[in-house]
């Protein structure tokens, strides 16, 4: 029998917002929801249009405009031809998913002149281009508007999936600023680039879905394929681990029983999806034959920031607010790790249950622990989504405007400097 989570964490007292929940069928809710996607896909494909045709008119000379002649250089002069959609879309990372469609990885990792193993493809998990590769066989369409398709596809699904977890929780009105402030927000056009993140972003929040209704077994088909998408599917080791000690301390108290087959079932759970969080640098160093391919990989994108480094966990939040910003760095990422803390183990954001903050906690602690922060930080922390849901935001109307309007208008501003100077 399902028991909702939020019984071991909250009062016995049934939200305002579950009532209004009864009173609205679920398929008008994800109709709803998916006309909000909708909408929110043509407000990004304005804004990208316009920052292209301004960029193009003005004649910027734009890093990734150099390295694309096919666009705008002809004979060694600017062109002043606005690029389609598509191709404006598969950039950046795009590139990299293109190439693994195209040609797969590199057996030999790429090397300086003096060895130091150069930024390649492996720090790009395979799903996703080799999915838009099965279909661009099917359909004979090209990498760009393929990717695209796929990525705007399961941006809709992973909206439609992150209301259907925070609804589940506490009602209507969080999850619909939810999936507002997800589907509208700072790095909600990401979700139509020809990118990873909205594939991952439905498959983990699926995982969480599944989570929440005790489908353990379930819930790792949709963990395993994450694992092979972006990096941290990982985190739902720990999350699954939390899970886990919260119920076997409630079924101690005779709160919430937990029956022996959904015991083995989390704890396979657990073994399952850690070892598939890391699979694919076992598989980078089957086919290359270096131990250390994939995470020598990873490193060097660092090199930019911290020069040539080695693996430390929990080192690279310190390492690089302390060279660019001193003592005062370090103690502002000290700020931002309490803080974090004090959000998701205060009271008043339990009635979310224990599945949401565990996931999601988790998910920020893997992100301290081996991630460096830079500009795609913003891009990353997408799967922390869910929090927004928090019934202490969304039952204030002015802040729920305030959030809603910053992150709206931040839109424009994160294309412009995400997409157009630097890759998010």
């Amino acid at each position: 029998m399902y028991v909702p989570t939020e019984a071991l964490w909250a009062p016995q007292s049934e939200p305002e917002s579950r009532i209004e929940l009864s009173r609205r069928p679920l398929g008008r809710q994800l109709l709803a929801v998916t006309g909000l996607y909708a909408a929110s896909r043509i407000f990004s494909t304005a804004l990208i249009m316009l920052a292209t045709w301004f960029v193009v008119t003005h004649g910027w000379h734009i890093p990734w405009l150099t390295t694309t002649p096919s666009f705008w250089i002809s004979d060694g002069s600017w062109t002043p031809k606005v690029p389609s959609l598509a191709d404006i879309s598969a950039l950046w990372d795009g590139a990299r998913y293109q190439s693994i469609a195209t040609v797969g990885y590199p057996v030999q990792l790429p090397r300086t002149s003096d060895g130091a193993i150069i930024p390649n493809t492996w720090a790009f998990l395979p799903l996703y281009p080799y999915l838009v590769a099965a279909l661009q066989l099917v359909f004979g369409t090209g990498f760009a508007s393929t990717g695209v398709v796929v990525a705007s596809v399961f941006g809709a699904a992973a909206t439609l999936m992150l209301y259907i977890v925070v609804r589940d929780r506490v009602g209507y009105r969080p999850a619909w600023f939810t999936a507002t402030l997800f589907a509208f927000g700072p790095l909600a056009f990401l979700l139509q680039m020809a990118y990873a993140e909205s594939l991952f972003l439905f498959l983990m929040f699926s995982a969480l879905y599944l989570m929440q209704r005790r489908k353990y077994w379930w819930m790792l088909a949709p963990a395993v394929l994450a694992a092979f998408t972006r990096p941290g599917e990982v985190a739902l080791a720990l999350a699954i681990a939390v899970v886990f000690v919260v119920r076997w301390r409630a079924a101690r108290r005779d709160a919430d029983p937990f029956p022996i087959r959904q015991r083995v079932a989390m704890a396979s759970g657990i073994v399952v999806t850690g070892l598939a969080g890391f699979a694919w640098p076992l598989v980078a160093w089957v086919v290359t034959g270096l131990p250390n391919a994939y995470t020598a990989t990873e490193l060097s994108w660092r090199d930019g920031f911290l020069g040539h480094t080695n693996f430390r966990i929990f080192t690279a939040w310190f390492e690089l607010a302390g060279r660019y910003l001193g003592v005062g760095g370090v103690l502002i990422v000290v700020l931002v790790v309490v803080l974090f803390a004090l959000w998701v183990g205060r009271r008043g954001i339990r009635p979310l249950g224990i599945e949401i903050v565990a996931t999601t906690a988790s998910y920020a602690l893997y992100l301290l622990a081996v991630f460096m922060p830079q500009q795609s930080i913003f891009r990353v922390a997408m799967p922390l989504a869910p929090l927004m849901g928090d019934p202490r935001i969304v039952e204030r109307a002015w802040l729920r405007r305030v959030i809603l309007f910053v992150a709206v208008a931040a839109q424009p501003v994160c294309i412009a400097v995400l997409w157009f100077y630097a890759n998010p």
